[in-house]
């Protein structure tokens, strides 16, 4: 009889101890620390992978810091814009580069006056330095005017026709046919008249049968006017 009250007791106390367990089991699992992990978080919080990831290009990659960047001061420039140089110096304006030549050959620069003309005779030398004015009397008394540079022998403007009128051409052939003291030597009789002087103007005039040079010096700062007798060629200053 003591054995079958001890059985139920032994049975109560192993359902309990189950549920107890049960029980237990059940409270472990709501403490698990491990949090779930879900598809889309994973995806969010992971980083890009490391193999896909963008690089920004360096500033000096693109063509505009290459091209931005000033030349070096060894780089020749290719600015072409500035004025060209043409030869020609500061001066008489013709290429001479000579203003006040030491001496005038005023032989060759009625020569080159007459040229210009194409015959005739010269009858006014009128400049200064470089520069002179040369008109020439034609067979028919007209007349033609040129600028003849001293330091380059050669005419560097015209040569233009110069108006004159009937009476004035007759007297050109008139004192051309008669004359026998050219231009070149009465300006050498003119400035030998005055010692260190320098011509400005020459010109012939008188009647037809006795032609007169008038010549304009300069010496000292001063003006003086000599006189050439077309004939003889007597230099007389004034």
């Amino acid at each position: 009889m003591q054995r079958r009250r001890s059985l139920p007791v032994i049975t109560a106390s192993v359902v309990l101890g189950l549920s107890l367990t049960t029980t237990l089991a059940a409270c472990s699992g709501g403490d698990d620390p491990t949090p779930s992990r879900t598809p889309s978080s994973s995806r969010s919080a992971s980083p890009e992978p490391t193999g896909r990831t963008t690089r920004t290009p360096a500033a000096t990659d693109t063509p505009s810091s290459a091209t931005s960047a000033p030349p070096s001061a060894g780089t020749p420039s290719d600015d072409q814009t500035g004025s060209a140089d043409d030869g020609n110096v500061p001066g008489t304006g013709n290429g001479s580069g000579v203003d006040q030549p030491t001496s005038v050959d005023f032989g060759a620069v009625a020569a080159q006056g007459v040229a210009a003309a194409g015959g005739g005779t010269t009858v006014s030398i009128v400049g200064a330095g470089d520069n002179w004015t040369v008109v020439v009397s034609g067979p028919d008394g007209s007349q033609t005017q040129s600028v003849v540079s001293a330091t380059l022998d050669r005419v560097t403007s015209g040569p233009f026709p110069k108006d004159a009128d009937a009476a004035t051409k007759a007297v050109n052939v008139a004192r051309s046919g008669s004359l026998r003291v050219q231009a070149a030597d009465a300006a050498t009789r003119a400035l030998a008249a005055v010692p260190g002087s320098s011509l400005t103007s020459l010109v012939l005039g008188g009647s037809g049968s006795a032609p007169v040079w008038t010549a304009t010096v300069t010496a000292s700062g001063a003006t003086r006017t000599v006189t050439v007798d077309g004939l003889t060629g007597s230099a007389t200053a004034s």
